[in-house]
């Protein structure tokens, strides 16, 4: 499905740049205010904590997230997992929900290297547990 949205190239190059160069925790992207491109809403520090990603994501409006997810794999030791987040609360309207979802595919495609995928629309969905829980079953 085609939504007419396109990525902004910003998104792209400073995706790169997060994946080579541990520049950010987590980027937050969103509908630009024209609802033309996706665009970068919201880049965090490396030190930025997954509850502070969390409180980035609104309770009523849709997001993506790209977070770069640390976590012990037991006997293979600590690892790191670039996650996209689609983020459609139930609060939400139907049309941005559909908007993200219809533009999802497109903007995988952009970013070379997502390697887990978390769709939310609440709180229990996007829990650290829930993401280290697909994190350890993709590692094996």
């Amino acid at each position: 499905m085609s939504t007419g949205i396109s990525i902004d190239e910003n998104v792209v190059s400073e995706f790169n740049e997060f994946k080579l160069r541990s520049k950010y925790r987590y980027m937050i992207l969103g509908l630009s205010e024209d609802s033309k491109s996706i665009s970068i809403l919201k880049t965090a520090p490396s030190e930025a904590t997954y509850a502070d990603f969390l409180a980035d994501l609104p309770s009523n409006d849709c997001r993506y997230g790209i977070l770069k997810f640390d976590y012990d794999a037991g006997n293979d030791g600590w690892r790191t997992k670039m996650v996209l987040f689609m983020w459609t609360p139930d609060k939400a309207k139907v049309k941005p929900k559909m908007i993200y979802a219809g533009t999802k595919d497109a903007l995988k495609k952009a970013l070379q290297g997502i390697q887990i995928e978390i769709q939310g629309t609440d709180a229990s969905e996007v829990s650290e547990e829930e993401v280290l829980a697909k994190c350890k079953t993709i590692s094996k």
